[in-house]
């Protein structure tokens, strides 16, 4: 047996970045589903872990009691093997497991909890031993694989590890130690559900890692008893095994080359780090993302054991603590993967994200391989290794607002696919083609907090269906700004490959919104970044203000083309400009296909700094198909952000069509737009004395009026959509603008 007191790098990992003060007193309802052809008397189920203060508890599977952990409750006498009779040297051990059938319901009740697993075995209980809730020794002895005499021996189990909080349900099955039975799991959130765990029945698995592993990897399979055992754990791999130096040659060859060329890897979201091997030593410097400028060292060359696990020197603060994990993590997961580049001179920068690649060359650990083969888990997704989080290519499931959690003894064997719930009207998956995790939402306005509270993290849309009758619109950044793509019914499968002719928007989006189409003419809306143009004739990139990048620096005859822009349908388009001037403005026009169709001129006022955003907008018409967009300088002095075209729904049309003549703005300029607060027109020449103004929404309503004779309209108190600005002077002219807020 093993004393355990942190249970695995993934609770290790949620007890360091999630602090447990301020717990509250919430709870789910967690069932146990049995999807095996024992009986529910035949299964035994056990909850342990700790509370917000660090103490070790115990729930009681039968009531949800919860109770602290005491050896007072080990009163159950187990086998003694070898003269091993265990912790307490009586061979008693915790009273802690319920059969599966004397669980109400076979569900208990779940609290805020930490470090926790929920053991399930099958045959007889398992014999933990109880040290006590706090001081030294805590916690309890489990299950211990390189024991030969640990009174588990010959049991079949399984077990769940979560943590569940303030921050929401954090859970997985896992493949680390080893694989005694297939397993499953399913969490419910608000709008939310996915699940994790094996597809296969246990005879299949085993016959399928028989003639699958290599023969290096075959030792890990006993047949008689039924089970896999991670590499880590078993004899072969251990020092003196047989694969006791598996990974050696290439550990070697990392070792050597990179003590004269650089390792430039990116690092997911930390960002991309540079660095050699100096002294036995590698150390990477921060190029981008969080940690720029700083040092991360794995402080000497690790050992095959090392990468099995992710132990030792793959596991150890150095000097920057935080970042030292971080590259360790990344290169322990590379090099099981077998990503890392001994081959190439002077590769450059190394994708050690693209999942296609793992695996296809030895040395590699075949036995994560498998967990990760097409059929065996669900989404491919399973944890073979203690780094195999790095990438998302791990079986955890995590949502902020969990509502129920179900564990199958069994896994999905036999019961088909699972569907997420219907309670929204799109759904956002984290993967292409509609895989991964999977987020159901109601018609809304969904800023990065909101899509947080409901599982969708930052930059992680790959994928999306929208039901018939509603759209979804996709913003680069918070608060609906940046860039923006409409997708409508039809759904995107890819986001990389997307459609709509708008460049790779998989995990672009921050913000979003889901809203009523009330035609059946589709709606189309691309906004195409500036720094992000096929053709860039002239014109300099340089820091925005906004987020990103924008190009600066225009002069005259200067000009930007984005290929391949598909118009879906022949009619009216609105093109809006964002731009910005420190100088007096200028002029920029927009053609089809290197000025065939010519688009028309549009002014740029002066902004008052060459930061200071306003967006610029004309309405033109357009036939149906795909074009070469380009915009032009036709005289310079300005910065261009983003160019947003759209084509406003038929409804929407008609309804603005009521009160005036689309887009008649008499020469004249709106800004800001988008607006928060106050809408402000340049009128030019014109004479706004005495004026006054609507605002009326899409339906044609008016919901704001005033007087106008300053040209400014208090617009703060409108919700966020898009609206029009009807502007009547005492001279009897209308001036028109769309504007969104």
């Amino acid at each position: 047996m093993k004393k355990l007191t942190l249970f695995s790098l993934f609770t290790l990992l949620l007890s360091v970045l999630l602090p447990l003060s301020g717990w509250a007193q919430g709870s789910i309802p967690f069932t146990i589903a049995n999807n095996s052809p024992y009986p529910d008397s035949d299964l035994y189920v056990a909850i342990v872990g700790k509370d917000e203060a660090g103490n070790h508890l115990w729930i009681n599977a039968a009531n949800s009691q919860v109770l602290p952990m005491s050896s007072v409750y080990n009163t159950v006498t187990g086998p003694t093997y070898n003269g091993n009779t265990g912790p307490g040297q009586n061979s008693k051990y915790a009273a802690c497991f319920t059969r599966l059938s004397n669980i109400p319901n076979k569900t208990f009740t779940l609290p805020y909890i930490a470090g926790c697993r929920v053991f399930i075995a099958q045959g007889q209980q398992l014999y933990l031993y109880f040290f006590g809730a706090s001081g030294a020794p805590s916690g309890y002895a489990a299950p211990d694989f390189q024991n030969p005499n640990d009174p588990n021996k010959g049991i079949r189990y399984e077990f769940i590890e979560l943590t569940n909080n303030q921050y929401g349900f954090f859970g997985n099955h896992t493949r680390v130690d080893s694989y005694h039975y297939p397993m499953g799991l399913e969490l419910w959130g608000n709008g939310y559900y996915k699940r994790a765990g094996e597809l296969k029945s246990h005879a299949d698995i085993l016959a399928a890692y028989q003639s699958f592993a290599p023969t290096a990897f075959q030792s890990l399979l006993n047949t008689s008893a039924g089970t896999i055992t991670c590499p880590g754990k078993s004899p072969a791999f251990q020092a003196g095994g047989a694969q006791a130096n598996y990974f050696g040659s290439y550990i070697d060859a990392i070792w050597s080359k990179y003590v004269n060329e650089d390792l430039i890897f990116n690092a997911g979201d930390a960002g991309v780090f540079k660095g050699r091997i100096t002294n036995g030593q590698l150390k990477v410097v921060g190029q981008s993302g969080g940690f720029v400028g700083r040092t991360g060292i794995i402080s000497r060359k690790p050992t095959t054991q090392e990468v099995l696990e992710g132990k030792g020197v793959l596991d150890q603060r150095v000097v920057d603590g935080d970042l030292d994990l971080v590259i360790q993590s990344q290169l322990c997961a590379a090099i099981n993967r077998h990503v890392v580049n001994t081959t190439t001179p002077n590769p450059g920068q190394q994708n050690w994200y693209n999942a296609s690649q793992y695996y296809l060359t030895a040395p590699a650990n075949y036995y994560a391989r498998f967990w990760h083969q097409g059929g065996i888990s669900v989404d491919n997704l399973n944890y073979g290794f203690a780094y195999d989080d790095v990438n998302d290519q791990s079986s955890s499931l995590h949502t902020p607002q969990p509502t129920k959690v179900v564990a199958t003894f069994g896994g999905f064997a036999g019961l088909g696919t699972t569907p997420p719930p219907a309670t929204g009207v799109a759904t956002f998956y984290k993967d292409c083609n509609y895989t991964g995790t999977a987020v159901n939402l109601p018609a809304g306005d969904y800023t990065l907090a909101a899509l947080q509270a409901r599982g969708i993290l930052d930059n992680d849309v790959s994928s999306l269906k929208v039901n018939s009758g509603y759209e979804v619109v996709l913003y680069e950044n918070d608060n609906y700004s940046g860039a923006a793509l409409t997708v409508g019914s039809a759904g995107n499968t890819c986001l990389v490959n997307n459609p709509l002719g708008t460049g790779n928007w998989n995990d672009k989006a921050t913000s979003l919104r889901v809203r009523t189409v009330t035609t059946t003419s589709p709606s189309f809306s691309v906004t195409l970044q500036a720094e992000a143009a096929n053709v860039n004739n002239g014109m300099t990139v340089e820091t925005c203000s906004e987020g990103g990048q924008n190009m600066g620096f225009v002069d005259a005859g200067d000009y930007l083309v984005w290929n391949g822009i598909n118009f879906p349908t022949s009619g009216t388009y609105t093109i809006e400009y964002r731009v910005a001037s420190g100088a007096g403005g200028g002029t920029i026009s927009s053609d089809l296909n290197a000025g065939a169709v010519q688009l028309g001129n549009s002014t740029i006022p002066g902004t008052g700094s060459w930061q200071t955003w306003t967006t610029v907008s004309r309405t033109v018409t357009i036939n149906a198909g795909t074009y070469n967009f380009g915009i032009y300088a036709q005289t310079g002095g300005w910065n261009i952000n983003w160019v947003r075209i759209s084509k406003a729904s038929t409804a929407a049309r008609t309804a603005l069509a009521t009160t005036s003549p689309e887009a008649a703005t008499l020469g004249t300029q709106l800004y800001p737009n988008p607006v928060t607060d106050r809408l402000h027109v340049n009128a030019g020449n014109l004479s706004l004395a005495g004026s006054s103004y609507r605002v009326l929404d899409l339906q044609g309503r008016t919901i704001v009026k005033g007087a106008f004779d300053r040209g400014t309209a208090e617009v703060g108190s409108l919700p966020a959509g898009m609206y029009l600005l009807i502007v009547n002077t005492k001279d009897h002219q209308t001036i028109t603008h769309r504007f969104a807020k």
